[in-house]
């Protein structure tokens, strides 16, 4: 079987968790973890304080999540030079992932000229990020520029395979009504880093709350992402595509928000991992 790894993202704690997310992460045995840009933004000139922050731990930094604004052409020079910057601080770490996420989504969605300035700035990140040994993995995402399938398709064909992968979300995928198990089989092969997450499409209901709407949802924290296995999500044969497909790396657990502690989310979704899909974390 294809090497895999399983981590998890500090999201669930807030950024003003941070510490207490490495902590919890590395309690319940998980090596790998992920977290947002703005991590770099804090601890990109502070390089030896973030590597004893991760080593004291027994830690390792898979990636960060990047990308922007990438369809705005006034943009497109800032969003690279952005993002190659995520690139050096990965390289600095260890780590060879970059998760590319979309901006707003425009009411009616994204023109012809969003998807090919957003494939353009992608190709020269992509390219950019190879300098380091860095793979570009764009990640489709609700309410961003790339949220249907026919808008991930439009994508793939306009980048460069040698400069942009794949980094399916299976929540996302779903919610922004597509088939996740159609999207991980038709682009196994530019799959490079995966988020793995579930959805419950009456979880809003549930918590008497209504959907973030409009450029507000591509950045919500969202209570309709749910723990493993409390969704709707084909999680399991997402993960057998993979598995057949030969994918070797890292699977990333994601969770926007706990209606218990973040701790004990992440005990249930590893729960999951290891006793539905057979795979064991770190």
């Amino acid at each position: 079987m294809a090497d895999i790894r399983v981590g998890y993202h500090t999201i669930t704690w807030g950024m003003d968790g941070f510490e207490q997310a490495l902590d919890e992460i590395a309690a319940l045995g998980f090596k790998g973890f992920e977290t947002f840009a703005a991590v770099v933004d804090t601890y990109g000139d502070k390089v030896s304080k973030f590597q004893d922050l991760i080593a004291q731990r027994g830690l390792q930094l898979v990636t960060v999540y990047g990308g922007g604004p990438m369809n705005e052409a006034h943009r497109m020079d800032e969003m690279i030079a952005r993002n190659v910057g995520f690139a050096k601080f990965l390289h600095a770490h260890g780590a060879d992932r970059l998760v590319l996420g979309g901006g707003s989504r425009a009411p009616g969605g994204p023109s012809q000229d969003d998807l090919r300035n957003q494939a353009h700035c992608m190709n020269e990140i992509g390219r950019r990020c190879l300098d380091y040994g860095v793979l570009a993995c764009y990640h489709p995402h609700y309410a961003t520029t790339v949220e249907t399938e026919e808008e991930i398709a439009f994508i793939m064909d306009a980048t460069d395979p040698r400069y942009v992968f794949l980094c399916p979300d299976t929540a996302h995928l779903r919610k922004g009504g597509g088939d996740e198990l159609k999207v991980v089989r038709a682009y196994a092969d530019r799959v490079k880093y995966v988020h793995l997450k579930d959805w419950d499409p009456q979880a809003f209901s549930d918590a008497q709350s209504a959907p973030a709407q409009g450029a507000d949802a591509a950045t919500a924290i969202l209570p309709d992402f749910v723990e493993l296995g409390a969704g709707v999500v084909h999680v399991r044969d997402s993960v057998q595509i993979l598995q057949e497909s030969g994918y070797a790396g890292w699977l990333m657990i994601e969770l926007d928000r706990s209606r218990s502690t973040p701790k004990a989310s992440a005990a249930t979704n590893k729960a999951f991992v290891e006793q539905d899909l057979g795979l064991t974390v770190g």
